[in-house]
């Protein structure tokens, strides 16, 4: 038996390890990946405490027997008391939730090619027997794992929080604003994948960090108010038209983006504002020949598919930086 083969054996760390670049870019970020790992997990404990929170006082408010009945006079003030008591506290972690992506773009993506290149150390890589092609993945694909990860715990455990206390408020917490659109669901998944590749990309044409790290936040701001304007339209919209009515004839809980009235016939005719100063206010829109309102709207059903069509429209987009990365490499070679 070999004495010597034992001690050799005992010293062999088990387990997978990083290694080569993986190592390098995991060594290059680590502050900011353990800073984003602790908060990710720092929220995801405060939000599972929450949730069990909100639970119980629905159960023991009996507030289940209120969801469509949020109108009446003893459900809507023990909705209003529960409002206070649990949807208060959530509009600031949701609404800062939209941060999120812009830290990914402005402290991990603006830096992460721009100080390499700008210092030049890249250079010394290159002389390791690694491509510029495999440097490239690993400088963007550790940190993307990495915030794929870490946006995802953010997004499940804000939509744990948010869920229950959206069920029971029903219209009186509106799920089609800015918040909680943008606080809960994947596409905080998407927007932070987003914001990442942008920074990313805009250091690797600029080669500037600070310059990188400016420009990804003003695109970044761009890019979110062009998702918001074309958010209404990621899914089918739904119309409808009623008579004798003078309401919009959409769910209580609907997102109305359009409405307006219409004639015996159903066609759509223009509002007529001189009405609302009159008596019979109903009288004066017959006689007019309005009848009855038409309406554009998204149910709150259709939450999930344009969260969901929102993340793909931010998916492609980053795509197609890193295809406009992977030719800006091969183009520049130096």
């Amino acid at each position: 038996m070999n004495t010597h083969t034992a001690p050799a054996q005992a010293g062999v760390r088990r387990g997978p390890r990083l290694h080569g670049l993986t190592w390098l870019i995991w060594r290059q970020n680590r502050t900011a990946f353990w800073i984003g790992l602790a908060a990710a997990a720092a929220v995801a404990v405060y939000a599972a405490v929450q949730h069990q929170h909100v639970t119980a006082a629905v159960a023991a408010q009996h507030l289940d027997a209120c969801r469509g009945h949020e109108t009446s006079t003893t459900c809507l003030r023990d909705l209003l008391s529960f409002e206070r008591q649990h949807q208060f506290p959530l509009r600031r972690p949701l609404q800062a939730m939209l941060l999120l992506p812009f830290l990914f773009g402005l402290f991990l993506g603006g830096p992460q090619l721009a100080q390499e290149l700008e210092s030049g150390t890249y250079r010394t890589v290159a002389t390791q027997s690694v491509t510029r092609t495999r440097w490239f993945a690993a400088k963007l694909g550790v940190p993307l794992a990495m915030t794929v990860f870490i946006s995802g715990v953010f997004a499940a455990a804000m939509t744990w929080w948010w869920h229950p206390v959206a069920a029971v408020l029903g219209p009186l917490f509106p799920w089609q604003g800015w918040y909680p659109f943008y606080g809960v669901g994947p596409v905080i998944v998407g927007m932070s994948v987003l914001f990442y590749l942008l920074g990313a990309t805009l250091g690797l044409v600029l080669r500037r960090t600070v310059l990188a790290m400016g420009a990804a936040l003003a695109a970044g701001a761009g890019l979110f108010v062009l998702l918001e304007q074309v958010r209404p339209y990621l899914w089918p919209i739904r119309t409808a038209s009623a008579q004798h009515t003078i309401e919009p004839p959409v769910p209580g809980d609907a997102w109305l983006l359009a409405d307006g009235p219409v004639s015996s016939d159903g066609r759509h005719v223009s509002e007529v504002t001189g009405c609302y100063a009159q008596s019979d206010f109903h009288r004066c829109l017959t006689e007019r020949g309005i009848t009855g309102r038409w309406a554009e709207y998204h149910p709150a059903a259709d939450l999930w598919p344009l969260q969901w069509a929102a993340t793909g429209v931010c998916l492609a987009l980053g795509v197609a930086l890193v295809a406009l990365s992977v030719w800006w490499i091969r183009r520049n070679p130096s």
